[in-house]
């Protein structure tokens, strides 16, 4: 069974979670801030015990199990004891029964343990306030969407990524051509020359994400980017105080597909960008050659919120470090079908009004 870990304030006792504004672990009751490397030791002093004495995983006798639990695992909440069953890669999770975040850095230890994190800048307010903005700007989305119910919903989750370094050697072919036209007596004549079109060249990569959880939609992932790599700072658990985290379920080598997909595509849109005067340019073969590559485990810091409305899946996404955002959001029949009846409405009284004045101007 998993030790869980929860930040204490050294004033009062109450959770601490990180701050990216405060630049360090914050109290939500007193508010005092304290930096991180102050806490080391106070938080290895305030881990619980939890010894299989205080809380037993009994295994069911074979032909028992009902589905797979191998991926599962179990620790008692450190304020209020309370025993709860998480999945094996969730690193950070908060109590329901209490409220206290806890954190359980045996998932982020050995081959798991991050080389780096991107704090959390932007705070869950502004995550609120960015969706609230943008469903605003949705006049016809359902006031389900801004109800207080949805947007307790949003949650702050560091998202495992690989990041891969690289050199690229790119060659692209294109045939293309070019055309005039001009009279010829009688007759338009068209002339069309073909040319073989050759662009290579060498393409460096650096930190770029490939995002390395399951659980979340790789195209999800790539719109919040990009995250700035070059802020990253040596992972501690701290970091994920207050917010769930999880950790990579793909290595590096599955990881290594998508992003030799992105760095194809990067190269051939960088040869195809200079290509030009050609009425007509057609990809004819790309070959692109990947090496000196390196990769590393980075946790990334994003807002989510995934509502489901008329049993359909609808996803908020904000980055936590820029503030970019994401989401799609249905239109309300009820009220486009209001807005059109008020429109049809308006106009029929416009047009009554002209009848009107141009009746008593005896114009009809």
């Amino acid at each position: 069974m998993m030790e869980a870990r929860v930040y204490r304030c050294p004033c009062c006792g109450s959770d601490l979670t990180w701050n990216g504004q405060a630049g360090g672990m914050k109290c939500g009751q007193c508010g005092n801030s304290f930096p991180l490397e102050t806490l080391q030791g106070y938080a290895e002093n305030d881990i619980r015990d939890n010894t299989a004495d205080d809380f037993l995983w009994d295994r069911p006798a074979e032909g028992t199990v009902d589905g797979d639990t191998s991926h599962l695992r179990a620790f008692s909440c450190p304020g209020c004891g309370a025993q709860m069953v998480v999945s094996d890669t969730a690193a950070a999770q908060r109590c329901p029964y209490c409220g206290n975040d806890a954190v359980m850095p045996q998932v982020l230890e050995g081959k798991y343990r991050p080389e780096a994190i991107i704090p959390f800048r932007k705070t869950r307010e502004e995550a609120v306030e960015a969706y609230r903005q943008l469903c605003r700007k949705k006049k016809l989305v359902s006031r389900h969407f801004l109800s207080h119910a949805v947007m307790e919903k949003i949650t702050g989750i560091y998202v495992p990524f690989w990041l891969f370094d690289c050199d690229a050697d790119a060659d692209c072919t294109y045939q293309c051509t070019r055309s005039n036209t001009r009279r010829e007596g009688q007759y338009m004549v068209t002339y069309t020359k073909h040319y073989l079109v050759r662009r290579g060249g060498d393409v460096g990569f650096r930190s770029l994400p490939v995002n390395s959880s399951t659980k979340l939609d790789d195209t999800l992932m790539e719109s919040v980017e990009p995250f700035q790599a070059g802020e990253a700072a040596g992972f501690d658990p701290g970091y994920i105080a207050g917010f769930q985290a999880e950790r990579y379920d793909q290595g590096a080598e599955t990881c290594q597909r998508r992003a030799a997909e992105r760095i194809r595509t990067s190269a051939s849109n960088f040869c195809r960008s200079d290509v030009i005067g050609y009425d007509t340019v057609t990809p004819k073969n790309t070959r692109v050659n990947i090496r000196k590559s390196r990769s590393r485990n980075v946790l990334m810091p994003v807002w989510i919120l995934n509502n489901t409305w008329k049993g359909k899946n609808y996803t908020f996404a904000m980055n936590g470090q820029t503030g970019k955002i994401i989401g799609n959001l249905p239109m309300d029949p009820l009220r486009t079908t209001m807005l059109g009846a008020g429109l049809f409405l308006g106009i029929g009284l416009v047009a009554a009004a002209i009848v009107y004045f141009l009746i008593r101007g005896g114009i009809m």
